[in-house]
């Protein structure tokens, strides 16, 4: 039975769903279906690991291609764990063998597994490259949500967010050229009486960084005045902060570190916390260093003192540089964030793989999943594929194979390879590489990793935040700590609405993490808090949270929330360890350790960066393949 309490925050509403009809149906304008849903958690104790996760844990997904795989699927968790646990250590030999051989097999259909793909067939455009991914679509976290609200598509990133502007050099990572996709872009304006304010087009740039250009709202639980606009510049005077710590913001603030590309500070900068910086080289409070811990969890996933400071200074956060030099332009993001632009790599590699051709079709087209493991095409991929070990298998010189073992609908299969790019994390790489050097094994325990719940609430109206003035919010305590709306992009001279009588999508970044507790602690016990809380319970959460912050501008968590959408990622961040940058005295760094090719296997992924973003993930990707090819082809 729904209590009155949940009726009133809407957790008791029927959402209308209907079935999904392609065509023209996902492109701008046309009909996109959408809901949320609740669900009841129980853990299964009989599972061989630790979680119950059902469908109704999952939630709903939305609707089109994107609808089944909207973080780590149950059916992917499941396996993460039976990986973990040696399940398949003795099962491997069991393996159906497909008598398959490829050049190339890229373990992930990430930006890392499709860009040494792309770059394996652009230098070997004879070689056949196979792509395992373990989920439903590619595209890794940079997928999208899609929603219709009372006939209108919207749509929110699930995880990889934004791009910069290239530069655009010509060469091999210029993909912006190398993928045929447009360089300039405009954004809707806001219309009605939204006309003047000022709406992200992105889903980071707000918070610290372009804040002065955006109508962000702090929230201040409990004050009198709980909205505080433009904190920065005008309004930091009616927060409820101490003069103490007023002046402590005013302070770190206005810090323009010297000498910005002195490689003895960057070394030092890496072998103390962010934490340690702040409070002790700078002498500001902890409620200075609690404020921006979230931000940098955002980023990196964890606070300042699970990082080290030189971090914070390769983020340009406060404390290195004042925030009115920051000079790097506008962050830039697609209708369903960085899915755009894996999309695009996809059908750079498979023609057939989306169908149409132009910018808008790329972008919304349906997607041929029977196109996309064929043999007549150079570039295979093979989805709902979780690689569960890698060896080589034959050690003659010049005949060296790999085979890879995965699952795929409960079934094992094997097959061999030339060579292996691992485009996949550090997490299931130690455990289904079986003849990784002790070496990599070592470097890998500087690695942490944490979570994120990447939240998209479905609006009717946002009719709300138009009276509160803010199309971004902040706050220190509930679920979250930030959120926001986007102008959506202008594509093909239309967009999806801009005007607070029309549905939008309210965006959720919410990283976990666990101040005070060891690095990887906070990732396993963050993991855990990810993996254990139902989907009505983080329903209910960001319920309430919204109508805390929202009901003095009228909202309605009946009305106003036509769907909800979890997406859950468990190894969200790469949470490097002091020294990740630099190494120490007597070793090298640890990415640089991974780097290196061992036999026909080399590992290529964005945390080697030291943090996740499209263009690094790429960059690795790109390295790995070639590094192979040097050597064995």
């Amino acid at each position: 039975m729904v209590s009155k309490i949940d009726k009133e925050l809407g957790l008791g509403s029927s959402i209308t769903r209907r079935d999904f009809v392609y065509g023209s149906s996902l492109m701008l304008g046309g009909a996109v279906t959408g809901y949320g849903d609740t669900g009841n958690h129980q853990v299964n104790t009989n599972s061989g690991y630790s979680f119950d996760v059902s469908d109704n844990w999952y939630g709903p997904g939305g609707v089109g291609d994107y609808a089944k795989s909207h973080g780590n699927t149950p059916e992917l968790i499941k396996t993460a764990h039976e990986i973990r646990s040696g399940r398949f250590n003795t099962k491997t030999s069991q393996a159906v063998d497909s008598d398959e051989e490829f050049d190339l097999v890229v373990v992930g259909g990430g930006f890392s597994g499709l860009s040494a793909a792309y770059h394996f067939n652009r230098l070997n455009p004879s070689g056949r490259v196979l792509i395992l991914d373990n989920h439903p679509i590619f595209g890794g976290g940079a997928k999208r949500n899609d929603f219709t609200v009372n006939g209108v598509h919207v749509s929110g990133p699930q995880g990889s967010n934004d791009f910069g502007l290239p530069t655009g050099n010509g060469g091999p990572d210029d993909y912006f050229s190398a993928l045929n996709m447009p360089r300039e872009f405009n954004y809707a304006m806001p219309g009605g009486g939204a006309s003047e304010m000022r709406i992200p087009i992105d889903n980071y740039d707000y918070l610290t960084w372009q804040e002065k250009f955006f109508d962000v709202g702090h929230y201040f639980d409990g004050a009198l005045n709980p909205w505080v606009k433009d904190v920065w510049k005008s309004g930091l005077s009616s927060t409820p902060w101490s003069d103490e710590i007023k002046d402590a913001f005013t302070r770190v603030r206005s810090i323009e570190m010297k000498k910005q590309d002195d490689g003895d500070i960057d070394r030092w900068l890496d072998s103390v916390t962010l934490k340690s910086y702040y409070e002790n080289e700078l002498g500001l409070p902890p409620q200075v260093t609690s404020f921006y811990d979230p931000i940098m969890a955002s980023v990196i996933g964890l606070g300042c003192d699970g990082i080290s400071a030189y971090w914070g200074k390769y983020f340009d956060m406060p404390g290195f540089k004042k925030p009115e030099l920051y000079d790097a332009g506008f962050l830039q993001s697609f209708p369903g964030g960085n899915a755009g632009i894996a999309r695009h790599f996809v059908k750079k590699l498979n023609p057939d793989a989306i169908e149409g051709s132009s910018f808008e079709e790329i972008l919304f087209g349906k997607v041929a999943f029977d196109q996309l493991d064929r043999d007549d095409k150079p570039v295979r991929m093979r989805l709902n594929s979780t690689v569960v070990g890698v060896e080589h298998v034959n050690q003659t010189i010049n005949a060296e194979r790999v085979q890879i073992t995965y699952a795929n609908n409960g079934v094992l299969n094997k097959l061999t390879a030339k060579a292996v790019v691992m485009a996949s994390g550090g997490w299931v790489n130690r455990h289904v590489l079986k003849d990784l050097p002790a070496e990599y094994h070592s470097a890998y325990t500087k690695f942490g990793h944490s979570p994120v719940l990447v939240a998209n609430v479905a609006l009717t109206n946002w009719r709300f935040l138009e009276r509160l003035g803010v199309s971004a919010a902040i706050w220190g305590k509930g679920f979250g700590f930030t959120c926001n709306i986007r102008r959506p992009m202008i594509i093909n001279g239309k967009s999806q609405p801009l005007h607070p009588d029309e549905p939008i999508v309210l965006t959720f970044y919410a990283p976990i993490f666990k101040p005070g507790l060891e690095r990887r602690q906070q990732g396993a016990v963050g993991r855990a808090e990810l993996l254990s809380t139902s989907f009505t319970d983080y329903e209910r959460q960001i319920r309430e949270q919204m109508t805390a912050m929202f009901s003095a501008g009228g909202f309605d968590p009946v009305k106003d929330i036509a769907g909800i959408i979890l997406n859950r990622w468990g190894h969200a961040y790469v949470n490097p360890d002091h020294g990740f940058v630099y190494g120490t005295s007597d070793s090298i760094s640890p990415p640089d350790v991974i780097r290196q090719p061992y036999g026909r296997i080399a590992i290529g992924h964005s945390e080697l960066r030291g943090h996740q973003y499209w263009s690094g993930a790429a960059g690795e990707g790109r390295r790995a393949v070639e590094a192979l090819l040097d050597l064995h082809f």
